[in-house]
């Protein structure tokens, strides 16, 4: 059985210690993630957790899973969702700050996201959000059918960015040491 690291969680041949750099921001993030995309060595988002340590992951297979996502918009001053629903409107033409204290971002593929969107019907009242200008991704180690689709790092990052005076480069630096070190097969590499 190879060894992990007791910190980050990936195998020690594969350590992202070294490049995790903490960030504060004034905005809170909550993630869901399909069961499914837990069991990915290549998630980001465990390396969101790594750099913002408050962020709770949710497993969506979690029996409380409900509860959780209740209790997380409970304590919410104004929560909002990361999801392009019909009726999302662009992130970027929402004031700078203050406008949410928490963002829930669904972590999957875009699938699995419609899953749990579907599920977790107590976020459909909640202002959603969705990228105008969030650019190509730079994650190229998971294949995806969408050019428009960012992981979820880049996906919190560019809420940062757009949302807060925080500076994400901290959690962008981080995917790319992850990806630097990743030793699977080159076939599983996104195409620029």
């Amino acid at each position: 059985m190879r060894p992990f690291c007791s910190v980050c969680r990936y195998p020690q041949k594969t350590c992202v210690c070294s490049a995790v750099t903490q960030i504060c921001t004034p905005v809170q993030f909550l993630i869901i993630q399909h069961e499914k995309e837990a069991i990915h060595a290549k998630n980001t988002a465990k390396l969101v957790q790594l750099c913002l340590p408050d962020t709770p992951i949710l497993s969506a297979g979690a029996d409380e899973a409900e509860m959780a996502v209740a209790d997380a918009l409970n304590n919410a001053g104004s929560p909002a969702v990361i999801y392009p629903s019909p009726e999302s409107t662009s992130l970027e033409k929402t004031p700078r700050s203050g406008t949410h204290d928490l963002f829930i971002l669904l972590d999957g593929s875009w699938r699995q996201a419609y899953g749990l969107w579907q599920r977790f019907t107590q976020l459909h009242p909640l202002p959603q959000y969705h990228f105008s200008h969030a650019g190509p991704s730079d994650y190229r180690i998971r294949h995806t059918r969408s050019e428009s689709g960012l992981s979820t790092l880049e996906a919190v990052a560019h809420v940062m960015k757009v949302t807060t005076e925080t500076d994400p480069a901290p959690l962008y630096r981080l995917q790319q040491f992850m990806q630097a070190q990743w030793q699977g097969p080159a076939a599983h590499r996104r195409r620029k």
